[in-house]
């Protein structure tokens, strides 16, 4: 079973999920795609969830995301 991450109240996780992709001028089906070809499970509807802060990505999901953003994992976590 895959670990989640807890977005509370404020989704900062999913805010700067959204922030990364945007400033890399990436359309979420990119990321998508670039995540399932990862073995991540997802669609379009998680990922807007996640972005969103109304779903929790998994560590797995965030690791993968690391590597598509060529970012450091504390990236998602900025405040």
């Amino acid at each position: 079973m895959s670990e989640r991450l807890t977005q509370t109240s404020h989704p900062i996780i999913g805010t700067n999920i959204r922030r990364l992709r945007k400033e890399r001028n990436l359309r979420a089906t990119d990321v998508i795609a670039q995540l399932q070809l990862k073995g991540i499970k997802v669609n379009t509807g998680i990922f807007s969830k996640v972005e969103h802060g109304l779903n929790n990505p998994t560590v797995e999901m965030l690791i993968a995301l690391t590597d598509i953003f060529h970012c450091d994992f504390n990236e998602f976590f900025q405040e």
